[in-house]
């Protein structure tokens, strides 16, 4: 098998531990929009509402936002899976990009990446949540801006007090980068088009927990590259065994930490080095 040089993953749930465009809401609104959202992205997994749906619901109970609440989120609230620094570290120094892949928010990533850098969090795959001075939509803030006051809050303790990031809100509306689930392994091949060029799907890796990744994982691994369901569940782990009994897989599928209290992301170094 040829080596892996680039991994792709899902956020929620292999990442970090919360669905966190619904624990947002839990900890900045009320429990009545966090059990709605829940219930919103509960049937759009099982297929009941399609993507588009989902967040179009789920955005309206995003109004109101700041984006200092946004950011403070990922430091005070988010809770990584266990061996996250260390699953970093290693790719950092084996010079293996990380990419998330995942319907989470552009916001939620530019927090990460800029507390953990670019050289361990390459980029991006998702959605946008959008913001706008008093949540106004015809005063939007661009994903640029947006970057770069992030980036500012984090490495300029001095622009922390800025009413910028009080007076900045989420408008309630959500630009989907991944329109559904299953365009997250086409999305890997632009990406790697774009960013990568003299990397092949074979050299390539996708890791997630649940069916929402169920595509990404099987089709890398049936073009070749490596897909590894980590922190999965159940319908998961069905779905998979039962494409590699029926499809040829040229790649590999590993299952590594059954869903659990415990899953630790340093169990995945093996099998990428």
């Amino acid at each position: 098998m040829k080596k892996i040089k680039l991994v792709f993953s899902d956020l929620n749930g292999t990442l970090v531990r919360q669905l966190t465009m619904s624990d947002i809401l839990r900890v900045y609104k009320d429990k009545k929009a966090f059990k709605e959202a829940d219930n919103i992205f509960k049937k759009q997994t099982k297929g009941i509402i399609t993507m588009e749906e989902a967040f179009e619901i789920a955005g309206t109970l995003t109004k109101g936002l700041t984006l200092r609440q946004a950011i403070e989120y990922t430091t005070k609230h988010m809770v990584y899976i266990n061996g996250f620094d260390e699953f970093l570290d290693f790719l950092n120094i084996h010079k293996i990009p990380l990419v998330i892949n995942s319907t989470g928010y552009s916001v939620t990533f530019y927090s990460i990446q800029c507390q953990r850098s670019n050289d361990k969090i390459h980029g991006f795959i998702g959605n946008f949540l959008e913001f706008g001075f008093d949540g106004h939509n015809k005063k939007i803030i661009s994903e640029n801006e947006l970057r770069v006051k992030i980036k500012d809050y984090f490495l300029n303790k001095d622009a922390r007090p800025n009413r910028y990031y009080d007076e900045v809100k989420a408008t309630g509306k959500i630009k989907l980068g991944i329109k559904n689930e299953n365009e997250k392994f086409s999305l890997i091949r632009l990406y790697i088009k774009n960013h990568f060029p003299n990397i092949k799907i074979n050299e390539v890796a996708h890791i997630g927990d649940t069916m929402g990744d169920s595509e990404g994982i099987r089709l890398t691994a049936k073009a070749g590259g490596t897909g590894i369901a980590f922190n999965y569940n159940k319908e998961l782990k069905k779905y998979l065994k039962s494409k590699l009994e029926k499809e040829n897989i040229k790649g590999r599928i590993f299952f590594i930490n059954r869903r659990s209290n415990s899953p630790n992301l340093t169990h995945l170094i093996s099998i990428i080095k």
